[in-house]
């Protein structure tokens, strides 16, 4: 397995990514020096999270320090939901870069291709109607002028991405959505690696700290009977097991940990791998499983129907 992927743009992309959702603050800072203490070189976040002056902190007090170059982290920051307007998107940008103090990102990802004006009091959803191929744009731009390494999508369906590669202008390179063995995406993979776009799975161990419904809190991957034989009989943890799978699948991943003991157990994934019979047995787990419903996006013209999950 290599440690690093080629993008289209030439880039080279680390295959073992750090995730940075819901991490914040102290917990944050110290369990970001401690992956790249480890060689982690890819740090996912997004202007959503609130968390990238954080991030920012701690890659300049290493860089101060001597223990790190800019030019050897893998940065993916995405643009919000609620900045899907050319100049909105510019502006998200723009902030996200002051706040993680570079002056470009390696990657920089439209959040969702669904625009949300505000989320009013009583609960209700003031949806943007805004086309995502505006915000695409916004991306080429960025692109060219070189402050976005290279650009790409996140939860878009095989029918959004072929509107996008429609348009003019430089392609996207990168697609990040939700995948794991419960949902194992193959026909956005396939269609990315037929159009030469690198796919980061999001949630690969099936999210086991996200609130869900009683049938959703029944499978969780970690304890599934069938994780935990192969396990077992491989010698390594369930949440290795469920990275591997998806690495030699030619996946991206981002495992999200705040422990330090997960966090080195979820590095540790080279010198080994699945069976195909392991392999074909975690395939058979898929069951269409999604923790990332974006409820509240539900009655957007571009939030994606359930055949497309």
């Amino acid at each position: 397995m290599s440690r690093c992927m080629i993008l289209n743009t030439g880039s080279k992309m680390p295959t073992i990514g750090f995730g940075t959702y819901l991490l914040t603050g102290d917990a944050l800072r110290s369990s970001l020096d401690y992956a790249l203490f480890l060689g982690y070189r890819l740090i996912d976040t997004a202007y959503r999270y609130g968390n990238e002056a954080d991030i920012g902190q701690v890659l300049k007090d290493r860089i101060k320090a001597g223990k790190l170059k800019r030019k050897e982290v893998f940065i993916t920051t995405k643009i919000m939901k609620t900045h899907l307007k050319r100049a909105a998107t510019i502006h998200c940008h723009q902030k996200s870069l002051h706040d993680l103090g570079t002056s470009y990102a390696d990657s920089v990802l439209i959040h969702n291709p669904w625009g949300v004006l505000d989320y009013g009091s009583n609960g209700n959803v003031k949806f943007d109607t805004t086309h995502f191929t505006e915000t695409w744009s916004a991306l080429q731009s960025l692109f060219q002028g070189g402050s976005a390494r290279s650009i790409g999508v996140s939860n878009f369906t095989v029918k959004q991405l072929e509107t996008i590669l429609g348009c003019s202008g430089p392609p996207p390179s990168h697609l990040q959505l939700e995948c794991h063995a419960y949902l194992a995406q193959n026909k956005l993979k396939n269609f990315c690696d037929l159009n030469k776009i690198i796919v980061t799975a999001f949630a690969p161990l099936g999210a086991p700290a996200r609130q869900g419904d009683s049938s959703e809190k029944e499978k969780r991957l970690l304890s599934d009977p069938c994780i935990v034989q192969i396990s077992k009989r491989v010698k390594k943890s369930p949440a290795q097991v469920l990275l591997k799978f998806l690495l030699q699948r030619g996946f991206v991943v981002i495992p999200k940990s705040s422990n330090n003991d997960r966090i080195k157990e979820n590095f540790e994934l080279t010198n080994w791998k699945l069976s195909h019979k392991d392999m074909d047995m975690i395939f058979k787990l898929d069951c269409g499983v999604r923790y990332f419903k974006f409820n509240s996006s539900k009655g957007h013209p571009e939030y994606f129907p359930d055949e497309d999950f």
